[in-house]
């Protein structure tokens, strides 16, 4: 399946189930060695609370919402991460095919095993693969469904990741995004130290963010719960 969605590269199995569309060279990533530290701290629901006003079950619902919207359909998670809230969504998905997508492989790895452990094995409709978000390998409109959750952030070059992710979408999908944004003084103060600390790029409110995406083509809808907005195709 997943070859027919796949412009002219070469997709090469690294580890059990999980394939890799960049060079060998070019296949390490910062987040190989964060993956453990990120899981702790990113998927701790007071943590999430206290410094992002969410709870990890606004992180689960917008998952859902972005599965349900073509439910049998193609559908794919740009940078993915290692599942640390969407494990149990993609471990029930009835969707044909369901890609998921990151630059890192140990977080692959690590969202292999959660799988793993709520299913037994990886579904058979689920497939891992390693590559540059800001160059997908795909071929143009061919997902029913594109997600991107929790990723915007940490790139200055907002619109054209969006674009490229449109790029890989059908005209009659869909596309589902989430990104931090500064709205109270925790959140703003949090990502000021971690824009300093080189994990994020510029801080945005709902505002500036909603401002920025009128430089896209594209059309989103945006909600916003504390310190996180939502964005969806309008």
């Amino acid at each position: 399946m997943i070859e027919k969605l796949l412009k002219n590269v070469k997709m090469e199995e690294v580890d059990e189930g999980i394939f890799s569309c960049l060079p060998q060279n070019e296949r390490g990533s910062d987040y190989d060695e964060k993956v453990n530290a990120y899981d702790l701290i990113v998927g701790n629901a007071v943590y999430n609370r206290v410094v992002w006003g969410n709870w990890p079950k606004n992180y689960k619902r917008f998952c859902r919402e972005a599965i349900a919207s073509k439910p049998e359909g193609i559908f794919l998670d740009a940078g993915c991460g290692s599942l640390v809230f969407t494990a149990h969504v993609y471990a029930e998905a009835n969707n044909e095919c369901v890609i998921l997508f990151d630059r890192s492989i140990g977080m692959l790895k690590k969202g292999r095993a959660r799988l793993r452990k709520l299913c037994g094995r990886v579904p058979k409709n689920i497939v891992f693969l390693h590559g540059d978000v800001f160059d997908l390998p795909f071929k143009e409109a061919v997902f029913d469904t594109v997600a991107s959750f929790g990723l915007l952030h940490i790139f200055e070059e907002k619109v054209g990741l969006l674009a490229e992710l449109e790029r890989s979408k059908k005209a009659s999908g869909k596309m589902f995004f989430s990104m931090l944004v500064g709205n109270s003084i925790p959140g703003r103060k949090y990502l000021e130290l971690l824009r300093k600390a080189g994990e994020v790029a510029e801080c945005h409110s709902s505002e500036s963010l909603a401002e920025l995406l009128l430089r896209s083509p594209f059309d989103y809808k945006l909600e916003t719960i504390g310190n996180m907005a939502f964005g969806r195709s309008a």
